[in-house]
């Protein structure tokens, strides 16, 4: 008897040992492979973004009309060719360098023709950048649930086994397998549940010591994720230079104002705010140094803002900020304000500017007073900001103030 019993506790140690071992293989091989897709993945993206933010750049340029330069278009232009090539958009860099002869044309509809390539290549490079977003999440998707399927899978192999020796390590791994196989969809919600009930069950549940460290090591993957996630989401709506909020994640926003104010008989108000004579800056102490600059004013204008406000960077050297629920006296304040910080703030190089130093001119309008939809609000916030370049710029300007004097007779 003691002869059989000692025959068979080592074949069984063999077979759970043997099944252990080759699943640690096979989650290592999943895995290992997964790193290597998933940073293949984020290097694209990476490099779709960085043609986006590129392209956005060269359309606000290009759109400037006749004060905009065409050297630096052109010194833009080769920096989206390249960026293009390095995104493996071959289509978007064969096709505005055909155009690029257009820029020593001034002629105003091959300027158009130009900026309507630009438009196309704009909306091409957001849709491909949306499509490398949804690639890094579904990958994030598709490991978690072969992870799953293999932890369901070694269940059902050493069940039988350790059915009768090992209770504590089955029912928690039970459990744990309920879990995970629910974790495949709605990420990152549910890998955020997941791991907070995976956590719970440890706390309360019998278990032994492998499964302590099985749950552990999966939590700890989980919170991992989630955090890969929270970056990816990041990284779609924050400007790569200055990390102020992107032009779509300000627009949504502003629609969602407008709408919200539409409802409880509110008000919104924006500020387009410009840097006076950056082009003289950077054609004096280059691209470098502008960029510097524009890092630095990114900065103020978030210390400046409310927690409530939304700074986003619009495009080239111009930024804007969303003031939800107030009207144009709060904003001409706040944005009064902002000018007296940056102008009495030192930057390289501002003694050889025109004033001494470096200014912003900023425009207000305000919803329902100055516009009735978020495209008009826009519009009449860059008029606002055109008259205060017009009439002397380092100062604010409201729309409500021009738009009065042009009634008055």
């Amino acid at each position: 008897m003691n002869s059989t019993t000692e025959t068979i506790k080592p074949s069984r140690l063999q077979r759970i040992t043997l099944a252990g071992t080759a699943f640690l293989l096979v989650v290592g091989a999943v895995t290992g492979g997964f790193v290597l897709h998933r940073n293949a993945l984020v290097e694209t993206l990476r490099h779709k973004q960085a043609l986006y933010a590129d392209l956005a750049a060269l359309r606000g340029k290009a759109g400037a009309g006749s004060d905009a330069d065409s050297t630096v278009i052109e010194f833009m232009l080769d920096k989206v060719i390249e960026s293009a090539v390095e995104a493996e958009e071959p289509g978007i860099a064969g096709s505005l360098a055909q155009k690029r002869n257009i820029l020593k044309n001034a002629s105003t509809s091959d300027r158009e023709i130009f900026l309507l390539a630009l438009d196309r290549a704009v909306q091409k490079s957001d849709s491909e950048f949306r499509s490398a977003l949804d690639d890094c999440t579904r990958a994030s998707n598709q490991f978690v649930t072969v992870i799953s399927l293999l932890f369901l899978i070694l269940f059902l192999i050493v069940r039988k086994e350790i059915h009768r020796n090992y209770i504590m390590t089955l029912i928690p791994l039970e459990r744990l397998s309920q879990k995970i196989s629910t974790m495949n969809r709605s990420i990152p919600e549910s890998v955020r549940d997941t791991a907070e009930a995976i956590r719970n069950d440890l706390a309360i549940a019998p278990h032994s010591s492998e499964i302590s460290r099985l749950t552990g090591t999966l939590a700890d993957f989980c919170a991992e994720i989630e955090a890969k996630n929270k970056k990816l989401d990041e990284l779609f709506i924050r400007d790569e230079k200055t990390n102020l909020y992107n032009y779509r994640h300000f627009k949504e926003h502003l629609i969602m104002e407008i709408e919200r104010s539409k409802r409880a008989d509110d008000q919104v108000s924006i500020a387009m705010i410009d840097l006076d004579h950056f082009k003289r800056y950077n054609d004096e102490h280059g691209h470098i140094a502008g960029d510097r600059v524009l890092e630095q004013l990114a900065g103020i204008i978030a210390e400046q803002c409310r927690s409530s406000d939304m700074p986003s960077r619009f495009g080239g050297e111009e930024f804007a900020v969303l003031f939800p629920q107030t009207g144009t006296e709060t904003a001409m304040r706040i944005s009064e304000r902002l000018r007296q910080v940056i102008c009495a703030e030192p930057f390289s190089h501002e003694k050889h500017q025109p004033e001494g130093r470096l200014t912003v001119s900023i425009g207000i309008a305000s919803f329902p007073a100055d516009a009735k939809d978020w495209y008009t609000l826009i519009n009449n916030a860059d008029r606002a900001l055109y008259h205060a370049k017009s009439s002397g710029r380092n100062r604010v300007c409201s729309f409500s103030s021009i738009s009065s004097k042009e009634e008055t007779p």
